[in-house]
């Protein structure tokens, strides 16, 4: 994820959503639907946010996916130089956007990370 000469931010036909769907990391009552999968030829993670319209207006969007982005740079070194794609959005089971905190987020995007399968490389 390059972002201002460091990160940037997944663009469309940056990434390829695999079919089908990888399974969710966490389980259904998680406040948040994190999927994620490896990215071949590629080093470094890559964030996916969706942040759908029937999730409140614009400015809640836009809060939720900037959360979501310091988030995962505060947890992004367990990533380090691995491939890959990790896919955030608003779970179906989850509250409107206004009422998701910064330590939810984090909270359940550290959870998901730990539960990674380990690297191929040795």
């Amino acid at each position: 994820m390059i972002f201002k000469g460091r990160f940037r931010t997944v663009r469309h036909k940056d990434h390829a959503v695999p079919t089908p769907l990888p399974r969710p990391l966490l389980g259904h009552d998680a406040l948040l639907d994190i999927r994620v999968w490896r990215k071949s030829g590629e080093t470094g993670p890559l964030l996916l946010v969706t942040s759908p319209r029937k999730t409140g207006p614009a400015v809640r969007r836009n809060r939720f996916r900037r959360q979501v982005r310091m988030a995962f740079l505060a947890l992004a070194d367990r990533l380090a130089g691995q491939p890959w794609i990790v896919w955030v959005r608003p779970a179906r089971s989850a509250p409107p956007l206004d009422r998701l905190t910064f330590r939810d987020i984090e909270g359940q995007l550290r959870l998901a990370l730990r539960r990674l399968p380990a690297t191929d490389t040795p």
